[in-house]
């Protein structure tokens, strides 16, 4: 094949190949049924079997060819306006340091040569025209369509990965232009924090930290919230979402189920009442108050004060259930969190632990945190811990590649580990590849979001609604 042909020579190619392999496949038509189905191919027809197989290779490889073809020629095309957004990103990135200093009280950095540029409005008309000539190439053309969602890593244009350290969210195309367009007014389209897709700005919803969900989002992330307590209240940046602005885009029946788990969650764990009828569990309210009974929906009576079923001139005393869990935490070595009582176990990291109703306790003791004596690692938790912040960070190919570097590293991060665990603020970068999201255990196919300070890889969801 010719190394150095165009698209339209590729596509000739093609059609010879394809029409050989459509020969071929007649002539194996023509002989079905004339011969034994146990019969032995003959060598002509293992011939053309290899011959067919052959055909299909090439063609998957002028596929191929011509895809990078097109990539290649979309890169060349577009080369100022890639330019002009990687100065962007920086400048953005500058502003932001800059905005830091300033909530800081501290002294505001000299401008730095990006901001400078970012300035000139000679520059902002030229990156108005080169987004403009970016934005219109055929949308029928590989790379075109590789620009038209951000759910595909591999689609996305990004300048280098280091030059987006501290940003809040990625550097797509439409973040850019929307940035542009804000300087005039505001954005007719805004681009949805989770999905990436580009929605009206009316149809959309914007969170107190500036971030954008479309409808489908949030819906699915208030359906979320119905399930994971950890997930409530509706968050995004750690700042909750006013349940007044969004409740009007929710379906009717997720509504009033929302309205029903939220009035459930914003009762103290020990001390809500749910029906003891294992085939009902309904919440039932708090048991705050004198004791009393209470008859569920489905007709079970239950006591207010031990959350038992009714018991009539006795004593309360706690249920066989209880009992039997208790007695497995004990046997497990799970610990009891002294806030809301759950039952929590330690799988990773140190024995600093962090209940899901915020609470913080040592896992040895129960003690709320900082409060004991107790040591904050086990050695084997701390190797391990170790090695998966070093893995995360790295990836396997470098661990494979240098090993040795790869354990003199796990050694420092130990030491590291020793001194402070606690990871503050996350600072997240997108991550290429798929796997699974360390809170909730998603499989993502494409990318995951890493923390650069604690190394932990979770899906967008957990780092932007849930961490």
């Amino acid at each position: 094949m010719n190394t150095r042909c165009s698209v339209q020579d590729i596509d000739a190619e093609a059609l010879v190949l394809a029409l050989s392999l459509l020969d071929i496949e007649e002539v194996e038509g023509s002989r079905k049924g004339k011969l034994r189905e146990d019969a032995c191919l003959t060598d002509e027809e293992i011939a053309f079997n290899f011959q067919a197989e052959n055909l299909k290779a090439s063609l998957a490889e002028l596929q191929d060819r011509k895809f990078a073809l097109s990539i290649d020629e979309a890169l060349q095309t577009d080369t100022a306006a890639l330019s002009a957004l990687s100065l962007i990103n920086q400048g953005e990135h500058d502003d932001h340091l800059s905005a830091i200093a300033l909530e800081r009280g501290d002294d505001v950095p000299i401008p730095t040569h990006s901001q400078e540029v970012l300035e000139c409005t000679r520059f902002l008309s030229f990156v108005n025209l080169a987004l403009i000539l970016f934005t219109t190439n055929d949308p029928s053309s590989e790379f075109g369509s590789t620009m038209s969602s951000n759910n595909d890593i591999t689609g996305v244009v990004e300048p280098d990965p280091d030059e987006m350290d501290g940003l809040g969210e990625p550097s797509h195309l439409s973040y850019h232009r929307r940035q542009l367009l804000a300087r005039d007014g505001m954005p007719s389209r805004v681009e949805c924090i989770i999905c990436g897709d580009d929605v009206r700005r009316s149809q959309s919803f914007n969170a107190p930290c500036s971030h954008s969900y479309c409808r489908g989002c949030l819906v699915n992330l208030v359906e979320a919230s119905t399930k994971d307590e950890t997930l409530y209240p509706v968050r995004c940046c750690q700042q909750p979402l006013p349940v007044t602005d969004f409740v009007s885009l929710l379906p009717s029946d997720l509504l009033s189920h929302f309205q029903d788990k939220s009035a459930e969650f914003a009762t103290p764990p020990t001390s809500r009442i749910y029906c003891p009828n294992q085939t009902c569990s309904e919440f039932l309210g708090s048991s705050s108050g004198r004791k009393s009974e209470i008859t569920c929906a489905c007709g079970t009576r239950v006591c207010s004060a031990c959350k038992n079923r009714a018991h009539s001139h006795e004593d309360c005393a706690e249920s066989v259930q209880t009992s039997a869990v208790k007695s497995l935490a004990s046997q497990m070595g799970w610990q009891t969190c002294p806030g809301c009582h759950a039952i929590v176990e330690l799988w990773q990291g140190c024995y600093h632990m962090t209940c899901r109703c915020a609470t913080q306790f040592c896992y040895l003791c129960a003690a709320l945190w900082k409060t004991c004596d107790c040591r904050q690692w086990d050695d084997q938790r701390l190797l391990d811990d170790a090695e998966r912040r070093v893995y995360n960070e790295f990836g396997a190919r470098e661990a494979a590649a240098r090993p040795e570097v790869f354990v003199d590293r796990v050694y420092q991060r130990m030491a590291a580990l020793e001194e402070n665990h606690e990871c503050r603020a996350h600072r997240w970068v997108y991550r290429s590849g798929g796997g699974r999201c360390e809170e909730c255990l998603d499989y993502l196919q494409n990318f995951l979001m890493r923390c650069r300070h604690c190394q932990v890889l979770v899906c967008k969801r957990c780092s932007v609604n849930r961490l």
